[in-house]
């Protein structure tokens, strides 16, 4: 933790050095957190978190410089240094480097490194000032798909007389690593091709998204299976371990907002070619409202997943080799499979400054016999997959 909050100072300082030289064309930001968790379940994990008070998954800091070259193009650059997080994929480094170009005031288009805009608050999930909860809503934000992109976006905004309005449109290519369940694979995500559209009325928003791309895993021993499957005759169950498919997905939500209450409502649903890596239809309701400096918030999520189908192909009972064949093929459908996860979370914020908050939390979890990846245990026999996590966070931007 010593190390963390040096970190921490030395970076800041930095900032400051950096911010007191820089001219009108460079505008500085940043955003931090530091976040404190404890999982009330013996041999457990949940998200990075276990049953002694962690700092490591969730604290972070980002920078942002913004670059005006002239009054139509601009550069926007962003790095995050984290301590250790959760997924491979969301380490330190650089977050988004990318070019603007904006004719006009209803046009905005984005080349480079971008954010992927799939989810509501895809621009700003490592923000936490920006929303209420300490951790966005796990069963939607958490899956298995990717922060960012290479390629182009394309925004045109309008509006009427009682609306505002937008449709955006990206297109471009992928190579990361994703964690299905058990299983973390490098990824591969060619001709990349989304669109989002939103409608703003009086305190209402709602918004609709679409992906879909082509997908390549490379994953060793999925394909050492495939393999060996083939050479022996398996096709069929060999097919079912391809590593190359369509994948797509989908978002609705909802906000409303008047500055005393709020609702809001997510789902997601993605669906692939790889029988091996399931489709899930996830979602949370939440709500809240303010009292001053203060707000109060309560969250439902739910997922619900479907794992792909194996073949029984192969022969079981004749010989150990074909046993072990089989025990094997099975096992990667259910090292791949996350878990079904119910949750309520109930929070509060208190916004200390105008750009400092502190956040407390606490969600009841609870998951499927059979099932993982949310949960880690080490003796996943007694565990019944229900448990407390606790949260304490503060977040500032500057």
């Amino acid at each position: 933790m010593k190390s963390k909050i040096a970190l921490f100072l030395s970076f800041f300082c930095a900032c400051g050095q950096f911010n007191a030289h820089a001219n009108d064309a460079i505008e500085f930001s940043g955003y931090a957190r530091i976040i404190a968790g404890y999982f009330d379940q013996e041999n457990v994990e949940y998200d990075g978190y276990d049953n002694s008070i962690n700092f490591s998954p969730d604290s972070l800091i980002g920078l942002q410089l913004d670059y005006e070259l002239n009054e139509y193009f601009a550069l926007t650059g962003q790095v995050k240094l984290t301590d250790s997080r959760v997924s491979e994929d969301d380490s330190s480094g650089l977050e988004w480097l990318y070019l603007t170009y904006q004719p006009t005031d209803n046009i905005q288009m984005k080349l480079g490194k971008l954010r992927t805009p799939f989810f509501a608050m895809s621009d700003f999930s490592d923000v936490g000032f920006a929303y209420p909860w300490i951790n966005l809503p796990q069963q939607v934000y958490n899956t298995y798909l990717f922060d960012t992109f290479n390629g182009i976006d394309v925004i045109y905004k309008f509006s009427g007389k009682n609306f505002d309005a937008s449709i955006e449109s990206y297109y471009g290519y992928k190579n990361g690593v994703t964690e299905v369940g058990n299983i973390k694979s490098g990824l591969e995500v060619d001709n990349l091709v989304g669109v989002i559209g939103k409608l703003n009325v009086s305190n209402l928003e709602f918004r609709a998204a679409k992906y879909s791309g082509d997908a390549s895993l490379d994953f060793s021993d999925l394909k050492e299976m495939e393999f060996q499957l083939r050479e022996l005759g398996f096709t069929q169950s060999a097919d079912t371990l391809s590593t190359k498919g369509q994948a797509e997905a989908e978002q609705l939500s909802i906000l409303f907002d008047n500055l005393n209450y709020f609702f809001r409502a997510e789902w997601i649903r993605i669906t692939t070619d790889f029988e091996v890596i399931p489709s899930a239809d996830n979602y949370y309701l939440t709500g809240g409202f303010n009292l001053g400096a203060i707000t109060y918030h309560l969250t439902y999520g739910n997922s619900d997943v479907t794992s792909g189908s194996t073949i029984n192909e192969i022969p079981t009972g004749v010989s150990d080799d074909l046993d072990k064949l089989n025990n094997a093929y099975q096992e990667i459908f259910r090292s791949s499979t996350p878990d079904e996860l119910e949750s309520w979370t109930l929070g509060v914020r208190w916004d200390v400054r105008t750009n400092i908050a502190l956040k407390a939390e606490v969600s009841t979890l609870k998951g499927n016999d059979g099932v993982n990846s949310f949960f880690s245990s080490s003796d996943s026999q007694n565990f019944d997959k229900k448990g407390n996590l606790y949260l304490l966070g503060l977040e500032w931007v500057f």
